[in-house]
């Protein structure tokens, strides 16, 4: 039971950072986007994630350049 208030306590906590930011990006977008030249997996994808988010322009924002940038570096060539 310990263990389920735990979980639920580390989702709230996260949902609660997700009402707080504006940057809706995720693993998904990595994994589900059709490159031409390169794959990647989730464990990939979520380092690229991470690097996108900490080193994105906040004066440009994110785009599928961005993504994409991100895939190619993290991700594996074809």
């Amino acid at each position: 039971m310990e263990d389920y208030k735990k979980m639920y306590d580390e989702l709230k906590q996260e949902f609660e950072q997700y009402k707080k930011e504006s940057i809706k990006w995720s693993v998904e977008d990595f994994v589900f986007c059709n490159h031409p030249t390169h794959t990647i997996n989730n464990s990939q994808a979520q380092e690229a994630l991470e690097y996108m988010i900490k080193h994105h322009d906040a004066d440009l924002g994110i785009s599928w350049y961005n993504v994409n940038y991100c895939l190619e570096l993290f991700g594996t060539k074809k």
